[in-house]
This record gives structure tokens, sequence and C-alpha cells, in this order.
């Protein structure tokens, strides 16, 4: 995020899509905090549920390199989403020394509910675009999305020398 006095009349129409992005990125944390509130869990806990959504049954150690926490903080957080209820644990059929972590549908249910208005607002939107359109902005989120990535790694790199 450039350090810049805010200029809604900037001219340079990148400098405005980063703006916008940074935006966003402020709204959705804010979004996030709320609905982990209204869940009584920690936004890091929220973030796992995300994790777990997207990617599916896992190891904590994977939860772990995903979410930059050490697999103490995640054991942790799996106990008290377990006792939450959002999420079990289960053995490996693969190996019975590893235990996998899975979200329960309930609770994925309930979340989701949170993000229902948005979800219905983000596709009027969505509408009014083309095709074309739409795979410009798709490929643009997904760029960015790597490149966010890839920052976290930088950061988590760095820290570790």
């Amino acid at each position: 995020m450039p350090v810049k006095p805010h200029d809604d009349h900037a001219d340079d129409l990148a400098d405005r899509i980063v703006a916008s992005m940074t935006d966003l990125a402020g709204a959705l944390g804010r979004l996030k905090d709320l609905i982990a509130q209204q869940l009584g869990i920690a936004q890091t806990d929220l973030l796992c549920l995300h994790a777990l959504n997207r990617a599916g049954t896992t190891t904590a150690g994977a939860l772990s390199s995903q979410l930059g926490r050490t697999t103490g903080a995640v054991t942790h957080m799996i106990d008290r989403l377990e006792k939450a209820g959002y999420v079990r644990r289960q053995p490996d059929p693969r190996d019975r020394r590893r235990v996998l972590v899975e979200a329960s549908a309930p609770g994925l249910e309930r979340i989701a509910s949170f993000y229902e208005g948005l979800d219905a607002r983000s596709r009027r939107l969505m509408a009014t675009f083309s095709d074309d359109q739409l795979a410009t902005i798709h490929t643009f989120l997904q760029s960015s999305y790597e490149d966010a990535t890839e920052e976290c790694d930088r950061l988590i790199q760095r820290r570790g020398r």
C-alpha cells in the first residue's frame, strides 16, 4: 500500500485500482471481523474455516503452512473449533498415524449465511459485465491473489532469517 495523500481525482487508473483494492481488503477484513465476532470465534479461526472450505479435508501441518501459524497455534485453533462444532478430526485412512481435519457442513452453512447478501449483490453486479470482461476480472483477481500469497511467503521467509 503506497503512502500518499488520498486523491479521488487521480488521473492514473492503475493508482485508483490499487487504492480500490486496498479499500476492498479493508472492508473484507472488517466483514470477517464482524462475522467472527457474531460466530463467537477468532478471526484466525474463521480464516481456518475458509481454508478448509476451499481445500477440503487436510492436516494440521498443511493448515499451519497455509495460515502462516505455528503447528501449536493451529492445534489449539482446531481444539477450539472442534469444541464449538465447526471441525472434526478423523484418522487418515492411508496413514493411521496422521489426523485429518474436516470442516463440518452445519458450521460451513452457518458461515455461508453471513455472506448471502454480499454474494447476491456481487452476482447482480457481475451480471452487468460481458463474459470477456468477467474473464479479465477473474484473471486480475487470481493473479492478485497469487501475488499476495507470494508476498506472504516472502515476509515469512524474511521473518525466519
